[in-house]
């Protein structure tokens, strides 16, 4: 092989893995992007004045399945949550004391705290996007009009 086609292969592979690299990116952007319950993570929101949703999660639960493959799906609520939250995804079995300390919450179960781990909302059962957009929504121009007033 010559210089000139070594040359060209060469572009040929990287122009190649940069256009990879780019679609990763924005495969990654279009979904939710969960995060674990830890002490990392709820520092995390304290640091970025973020809310925190959790999905209280079984693994018998089929409408928490019904809600991953459709509301956490839907590019209005990925949106929402990479803008003003920190997206926690908890299976009850994984995190039981998440399930002991809602203890009224069914599964699924939408709960947003704020960066302080106050409770604000707790819902229990599935939730279509649009009705989850306007919580997530609502919740946070309460949380910011409220955290502006003081």
């Amino acid at each position: 092989m010559n210089d000139k086609m070594k040359y060209y292969l060469l572009k040929i592979i990287t122009v190649s893995l940069t256009c990879f690299a780019c679609i990763q990116a924005v495969s990654y952007a279009n979904e939710t992007q969960w995060q674990s319950w830890t002490e990392q993570t709820i520092e995390q929101a304290k640091q970025q004045n973020r809310l925190i949703l959790i999905d209280l999660t079984a693994q018998w639960c089929q409408f928490c399945k019904k809600m991953e493959q459709t509301t956490y799906k839907d590019k209005a609520i990925i949106e929402e949550l990479q803008k003003h939250y920190i997206a926690i995804k908890a299976d009850e079995a994984e995190f039981p004391e998440l399930a002991r300390r809602f203890p009224k919450v069914g599964r699924p179960g939408t709960i947003i705290l704020d960066s302080n781990g106050n409770e604000l909302v707790t819902k229990s059962g599935y939730l279509k996007p649009q009705w989850m957009l306007w919580m997530l929504q609502g919740t946070h121009a309460e949380h910011k009009s409220k955290s502006s007033s003081k």
